[in-house]
């Protein structure tokens, strides 16, 4: 093989796994618990951009009960922003995409 040839690929794969990157910072998925009582919003990158409780959802004399909702929303959320992360690496990248998106 052509050492060369290699890594101008690498360097091509690179360049657009930064561009997925960049992408998914602008891509959004919605986390919710409580049959949407909470409702929790990430970015491609997992972070959380807003947080919205339907009034119902807050009793203050069980805030326990609001405390779990949130968590159940937060990790459904970056749980759907993971794999949306691996669909698009994948998608952008094919085989090399899962590899360099643990890289990021």
């Amino acid at each position: 093989m052509n050492i060369q040839k290699i890594m101008k690929e690498a360097q091509k794969a690179q360049k657009k796994a930064a561009e997925v990157q960049e992408k998914l910072g602008s891509m959004l998925v919605l986390g919710s618990a409580g049959g949407g009582l909470v409702e929790v919003t990430a970015n491609g990158h997992g972070q959380i951009q807003m947080v919205k409780l339907k009034p119902e959802a807050v009793d203050k004399d069980d805030l326990e009960v609001l405390e779990d909702l949130l968590l159940i929303a937060i990790q459904d959320a970056q749980k759907k922003a993971h794999d949306l992360s691996e669909k698009e690496m994948s998608r952008e990248l094919g085989g090399i995409g899962n590899m360099l998106g643990g890289m990021f």
